[in-house]
């Protein structure tokens, strides 16, 4: 049993408890080696688990041990005692964002576009991990608050499959305090983890410290699954803030925005940029190497640039030039003798980081692709059904982004080229099961041979290298 002075591991004297879940509790320490305070996460306290559930521990945890973001709360040390897996952490004396919850007071706004930002820009650093790793677990008492205000994602990198093991162990049916922060996919027959359910997490945990209480109580999206509405966001916040959160809280995964849009829009609210309408397609310049001319001011810069140049801006930057030039000939007098120097405008130097480019395909893709996998998933059965929508023109959207990224493929480093590679491979296999479903239904409704046709357009060579069927042979 762990209890205040205790020393833990023979180095860690235990001050107090700062937490406890339903799997892991949380307590200050001295570390009697260096007198540093830390913070100690113990699993599985008191029972500990059996060889197998600490080779499963270790194994998974491995894999995220040297995640580096500036809002994940990165553990600086893991290691067994007394068969009980155990962190050590940062001591982060503000706490968590639960504060605001016990404190009664609602989160103000512009503390709401922080914190959406710093734990979307999380999140979204560990969705695009190759395979995406998914939180499954954000709610207030999971964002800590460190000295310089950022808000910090800790617990991550606890999968599910880990969560079932150490709750084996507790003999628990599941983990207390989350059912408020699940959205509706995680009550279907087959759930599964995706980026989607830690976007609804997100909102739901942002509806509570908007308002005091999560969207449906302690029922979590249960009760949107079974119909329910969104509850309205009362208090004193503007409704850009509460259309973000509604977005994040869409009873479809589809309709929910990633965790890199969030961190984008919240990133120009916090800095001032304005959202440009206008803008189409998915040309984008080298973060690393904006465009920029030797007159331009420098200015905040918005994380990543998708939507490509708008025309507005290039003519509004060549009528600003004209003018400057024909300002300085103005007061020069229009003098032949005037220094050639002082008129001189050096024009805009455009580099296009091709990486740069096929990275946000690549990250657009692999959003459609969860979108269409999460859809066959809920709609197994009746995936084809036509009041649902084409699920396969959902992969040849992601496939279409694809072919955009590797269109300038002798431009591309390897490692970019391949995952590129990969991901059309991974879809035009997706897209080859869906043309076989269809065909073989098609006999029984024609829409589906027309179904089919259009996706045998795109995967023309895989239909190609399909070996016929035994029939077929027979009768050559």
């Amino acid at each position: 049993m762990l209890k205040e002075g205790l020393v833990f591991a023979d180095r860690y004297k235990f001050i107090k408890q700062l937490g406890r879940g339903g799997f892991a509790e949380v307590w200050l320490a001295e570390d009697i080696k260096t007198g540093v305070q830390v913070a100690v996460k113990v699993y599985a306290p008191g029972g500990g688990l059996d060889e197998n559930g600490i080779k499963i521990f270790t194994q998974e945890f491995a894999g995220v041990f040297d995640m580096n973001h500036t809002n994940l709360l990165r553990p600086t040390h893991y290691d067994i005692f007394e068969q009980q897996p155990y962190l050590i952490m940062p001591y982060i004396k503000n706490g968590s964002a639960f504060k605001y919850i016990v404190e009664g007071q609602n989160i103000p706004e512009d503390e709401c576009w922080k914190m959406l930002h710093d734990v979307a820009a999380g999140l979204a650093y560990l969705h695009e991990k190759m395979p995406p790793l998914i939180h499954q677990d954000i709610k207030p008492d999971n964002i800590m608050i460190d000295d310089e205000g950022r808000y910090l994602i800790t617990d991550f990198g606890i999968s599910a499959r880990v969560r079932s093991t150490i709750r084996g162990a507790l003999a628990q049916e599941q983990s207390g305090g989350t059912l408020a922060y699940m959205g509706p996919e995680r009550f279907s027959a087959n759930p599964k983890p995706i980026m989607a359910s830690d976007i609804w997490s997100l909102g739901a945990m942002m509806y509570e410290l908007m308002t005091g209480t999560p969207p449906f109580g302690n029922h979590g999206g249960v009760l949107q699954k079974n119909g329910a509405d969104i509850p309205i966001i009362e208090g004193d916040y503007s409704q850009e803030l509460k259309d973000i959160i509604y977005s994040c809280l869409a009873k479809e995964t589809w309709d929910r925005p990633s965790a890199r849009k969030i961190e984008e829009q919240t990133y120009n609210k916090l800095h001032g940029i304005a959202a440009d309408p206008e803008a189409k397609g998915t040309t984008v310049l080298s973060e690393a190497e904006p465009v920029r001319s030797q007159t331009e001011v420098s200015a905040p810069q918005p994380l990543t640039q998708k939507k490509g140049m708008n025309k507005g801006v290039i003519i509004g930057a060549i009528a600003a030039a004209i003018i400057i030039i024909g300002a300085i000939i103005a007061l020069s007098g229009g003098s032949d003798d005037a220094d050639p120097a002082v008129t001189e405008v050096a024009e805009p130097v455009i580099v296009i980081n091709y990486d740069s480019l096929a990275q946000v395909s690549i990250k657009e893709s692999l959003a459609l692709i969860e979108q269409a996998d999460t859809f066959i998933t809920n709609h197994e059965d009746d995936k084809f059904d036509d009041k649902y929508n084409k699920v396969e023109d959902i992969y040849l959207s992601a496939l279409s982004k694809l072919d955009e990224a590797l269109a300038s493929k002798d431009s591309l480093s390897a490692s970019v080229s391949t995952e590129a590679t990969v991901q059309k491979s991974n879809v035009k296999n997706k897209l080859l099961g869906l043309y076989k479903e269809l065909k073989e239904s098609a006999q029984y409704v024609p829409e589906y041979g027309q179904r089919a046709e259009a996706i045998a357009v795109a995967i023309s060579d895989m239909i190609e290298n399909e070996p016929q069927n035994e029939d077929n042979n027979d009768n050559n």
